[in-house]
């Protein structure tokens, strides 16, 4: 007997049709954005000019904040106070010191031996003193000649005064008929000559003394004029040995140990390391946005230091101008000729929009930039402001917050829209 499969059989539910519906508009929804974004990448696609990888650029944003106008140069120490020491005369050096000795003020450096100033000066002494003996002879001869000249005028005036008593009597006896009238005018001559006599001898003695004072005077100023000329040949003399003016280090020696020089060679140079300069090289095509008195910073180790540009060269040298910077206080262990780098700031503003200064500043002629939106760059026209050396200001064309292409523009041609793939 064959058994029944009915209880094999299975009722199936017929499903209802309207997930069916909601399936297939989901799917067809789906189809159609994907064909409306390729649409629209596609619009994207034809109306940009050509595509780049953004791996091969560099891109920041504009931001607002401050901005300082600086210049970055290269320099080296030098000091302000840098004398050299000179002979003042023919001879032999003797040198005490050598290049690189510290050194301080008044320690004797080197001593010139001067056979010819030496007894110039011993001559010069010996006609010093022979004016002393002149002026103290003159001295004496005033005195005596004073003493002659008073004698003289004192006698003179005894003799006015017996001349007078004579004439006195003479004219008492002339009443009395004693003597003769020629006896009386014999006696008037004598008090005549007598009156003379005193007042000739009044004016010897003043003009003899004038006489005498003048020719004193003058062998005074000789005097004093051979004490000048002494005293500056023992000047010389002494300078022979040549002292430190400054507290430092020998810089350079110019002439050997014993050497025979000439007046006026330089013997050596020194240098006061309490007061260092920063001598510093400036690109020419920068020269004219620097002047007097800008602030500066100097960077020493790290570190930087307050300074201010002192001084501008008015000459060019290979294509650069040399400038002074000061330091406001002088940083601790600071050497001769060291290379630093300083940092000169031309201006600063405040809240202004800014960017990271890239190579699109010069192959964009600072009148072009590319703005980075949805995975394209758009040509976009700018004016630039200030520069610094990691920043430049954005004076138009930008917004804070865009983004833009900093690296060199020159992948981008001319092109108005660029692709940015992955």
């Amino acid at each position: 007997m064959i058994r029944s499969t009915s209880n094999q059989d299975k009722v199936i539910t017929k499903k209802p049709a309207s997930k069916k519906w909601l399936i297939a508009g989901i799917t067809g929804i789906g189809l159609l954005s994907a064909v409306a974004l390729s649409l629209d990448n596609f619009s994207q696609l034809l109306s940009a000019e050509q595509v780049i990888s953004s791996q091969q650029l560099k891109t920041a944003k504009v931001k607002r904040g401050d901005i300082i106008q600086d210049v970055r140069v290269e320099g080296r120490t030098l000091a302000a106070v840098s004398p050299s020491l000179y002979a003042i005369a023919s001879g032999t050096v003797t040198l005490h010191v050598k290049a690189g000795d510290t050194i301080s003020a008044g320690q004797a450096l080197a001593s010139l031996d001067s056979p010819e100033l030496r007894n110039q000066l011993l001559q010069e002494k010996a006609t010093l003193q022979r004016l002393e003996m002149d002026v103290k002879r003159q001295q004496i001869a005033i005195k005596q000649q004073r003493l002659d000249n008073t004698q003289a005028m004192e006698l003179a005036k005894v003799e006015l005064e017996a001349a007078q008593s004579e004439m006195a009597r003479a004219n008492a006896s002339i009443e009395k008929q004693i003597i003769s009238k020629l006896e009386l005018e014999q006696t008037m001559v004598e008090l005549k000559r007598a009156e003379l006599n005193e007042r000739h001898a009044i004016d010897s003695l003043t003009l003899s003394q004038e006489q005498l004072n003048f020719e004193l005077q003058s062998t005074q100023l000789d005097l004093d004029r051979q004490r000048h000329l002494v005293s500056d040949l023992q000047r010389q003399v002494d300078a022979l040995t040549l002292t430190s003016p400054l507290n430092g280090i020998v810089g350079n020696l110019n002439v050997q140990q014993k050497q025979h020089v000439q007046r006026d060679t330089e013997l050596m140079s020194l240098v006061d390391l309490r007061e260092l300069e920063v001598e510093a090289y400036i690109p020419e095509n920068l020269a004219d946005d620097l002047g007097i008195g800008l602030a500066a910073h100097v960077q020493i180790n790290n570190q930087y230091y307050p300074a201010t540009l002192m001084a501008i060269s008015p000459e060019v040298e290979n294509g650069r101008v040399s400038g002074r910077i000061r330091f406001e206080q002088q940083p601790d262990n600071l050497r001769q000729n060291q290379r630093v780098n300083a940092q000169i700031i031309i201006s600063q503003k405040r809240n202004v929009l800014k960017v990271e200064r890239g190579a699109f500043v010069e192959t964009g002629s600072a009148r072009l930039a590319y703005r980075v939106s949805d995975g394209n760059a758009y040509r976009t026209s700018i004016q630039l402001g200030i520069k610094s050396i990691r920043e430049v200001e954005v004076k138009d064309g930008l917004q804070a917050g865009d983004t833009i292409v900093i690296s060199s523009l020159s992948p981008f041609g001319q092109a108005q829209q660029v692709i940015l793939s992955e």
